[in-house]
């Protein structure tokens, strides 16, 4: 099955390189898989960075470069990321700038080869060091025995650092011109992914929590973010009063399943 991994990236050229370079040494096949990159604007060396690993990539990979218009403007990029997708894609794989394993895609892809209406998010292993520890996920508890993969009825649980689908269960979800099949009318900081996992969860998506599919992502800094000139914490506050209001207003909820 051909697959497209995507990712939007904005002021972390060493990360992404990183995270890029993960991509290259997946153990899934070479001609099945291609790499989209969005470049949001960055103004230090990534999007000269990303040019030259295109260059050098083993598999497909395009990089798109935007304006950066507004911070955390996520679900309009990751909808350009997907229109951006060769045709013969059957399935989407979101990525962040994150750490990878060399069975990434692998593992995701597994899932979609049983059905087209999986819904699968990977855990995040997380901290200052690199760590494969279930313990380090703050969702660990939603696995099965022995940190086997299970399914959740929480839409609350998709994150969007390592999350799949197939083209199929997106075009149920597709509404132009916001849910593409992201909402738009959504910005700044959080819950886009959850919003579409709502409504994909709705169309009869089997949402799957797989620690296998998992990702490293380090914990955020002061000077990380200070290369990024985001007020982080700022942001994380208003996407919460805004975002999740949007979202419990929309579908007509008191408020997020809690998992």
């Amino acid at each position: 099955m051909n697959v497209t991994v995507y990712i939007i990236t904005y002021n972390q050229c060493e990360i992404v390189t990183r995270t890029i370079r993960g991509l290259f040494g997946q153990d899934y096949p070479s001609d099945q898989y291609e790499i989209i990159v969005l470049n949001d604007g960055s103004d230090d060396n990534t999007l000269d960075r990303l040019q030259t690993l295109a260059r050098k990539s083993p598999v497909p990979m395009l990089v798109l470069n935007c304006a950066h218009e507004a911070d955390y403007l996520s679900a309009k990029r990751w909808n350009q990321c997907i229109a951006a997708a060769s045709a013969t894609s059957q399935v989407f794989i979101q990525v962040d700038d994150v750490r990878l394993r060399p069975d990434f895609v692998r593992q995701h892809m597994k899932w979609h080869e049983k059905g087209p209406w999986f819904l699968v998010t990977g855990a995040k292993y997380e901290g200052p060091t690199e760590t494969w520890d279930l313990s380090s996920c703050r969702r660990a508890r939603l696995a099965g025995p022995n940190g086997e993969a299970s399914e959740t009825t929480f839409f609350t649980a998709v994150w969007g650092a390592s999350m799949s689908f197939s083209r199929r269960l997106m075009e149920r979800v597709y509404r132009p011109p916001y849910e593409s099949p992201y909402d738009e009318q959504m910005s700044g900081w959080g819950f886009h992914e959850v919003e579409m996992a709502c409504r994909m969860k709705k169309a009869g998506a089997q949402i799957v929590y797989d620690p296998a599919a998992g990702v490293f992502h380090e914990d955020h800094s002061p000077e990380s973010e200070a290369r990024r000139r985001l007020n982080r914490e700022k942001l994380v506050r208003m996407g919460i009063k805004n975002n999740e209001q949007y979202l419990l207003g929309k579908h007509s909820l008191t408020e997020l399943p809690r998992w």
